[in-house]
């Protein structure tokens, strides 16, 4: 019997490996490649103009690197000072908030992210009844990034199994049993809240597309066109869910879900994208 459940661990380790590969490990798409040569004098280039204010010339270099296919926190945030410092508060987020998915802990970019906010036009109430799975994907997001929680995630589970394993193989009424049962509960909860999150974030990352209203001002309709009605709007760094593409134009929804509209695909800029 005890074969059998060590063997059982042994398949879902397997296929736990299988899935924390196919959330995303690894992910040399989402770090800055091993630069060449031209990749590096772009960067360069990009820095000197920064500082030497020509910031419209630095944004163009630092989005050539980002079109050439590198996606790195320090890239982005250097894109997004460059949009802040020209008053684009819209395509600024966006750079922030794509620093942010890559290092949720670094605090200048958050602090640059939540001055950007602060000088956003739009007020939007956040819905407090906003899904739990909502909820934690945004909280579990603002300290590990999907890959780093599937690397903790495997590890507790790792853990999991051999505590089981110990456990079933300890003398039943020892101290070192009892030990063990209640670490395997801890360890099981811990486990539990690990896969819930990981599941959460994967789901909310592919259920949910986020994007930015990049246009300094942009009307939301009640349809895909200009000739519908206006239902409300919009400015330059007010965050949106995107929920469908029609066209050129795209039905947004803002904080909560209560409030939705349509607006030309140009206005509005995926983070994710």
């Amino acid at each position: 019997m005890k074969r059998i459940i060590v063997l059982a661990l042994v398949g879902l380790t397997i296929i736990g490996l299988v899935t924390v590969t196919e959330a995303g490990l690894p992910v040399p798409a989402r770090v800055l490649a091993k630069p060449t040569t031209s990749a590096t004098d772009i960067m360069l280039m990009a820095n000197d103009l920064y500082e030497g204010k020509q910031f419209a010339q630095a944004a163009q270099a630092y989005q050539q690197l980002v079109d050439l296919g590198f996606a790195d926190s320090s890239l982005f945030y250097n894109l997004g000072n460059a949009y802040f410092k020209q008053g684009d508060l819209g395509r600024a987020i966006v750079s922030y908030r794509r620093a942010e998915r890559l290092a949720p802990r670094d605090p200048d970019i958050q602090a640059n992210l939540d001055l950007a906010r602060g000088l956003t036009v739009d007020r939007i109430d956040e819905d407090n009844k906003e899904a739990f799975l909502g909820r934690l994907a945004q909280f579990t997001q603002a300290w590990l990034t999907t890959d780093e929680l599937a690397l903790v995630a495997l590890g507790v589970w790792f853990l999991f199994a051999l505590l089981f394993v110990a456990f079933t193989n300890s003398r039943g009424g020892s101290n070192l049993r009892e030990g063990l049962h209640y670490v395997l509960i801890v360890t099981s909860i811990l486990l539990a809240v690990g896969v819930l999150s990981l599941t959460d974030q994967l789901y909310v990352d592919d259920a949910r597309s986020e994007g930015v209203i990049v246009a300094s001002e942009v009307n939301v309709t009640s349809g895909p066109s200009s000739e519908h009605v206006t239902e409300f709007t919009l400015h330059s760094g007010t965050e949106v869910s995107l929920i469908e593409t029609r066209g050129n134009w795209i039905r947004l929804a803002l904080p909560g879900g209560r409030f939705q509209g349509w607006v030309p695909a140009s206005a509005v800029e995926a983070v994710t994208g």
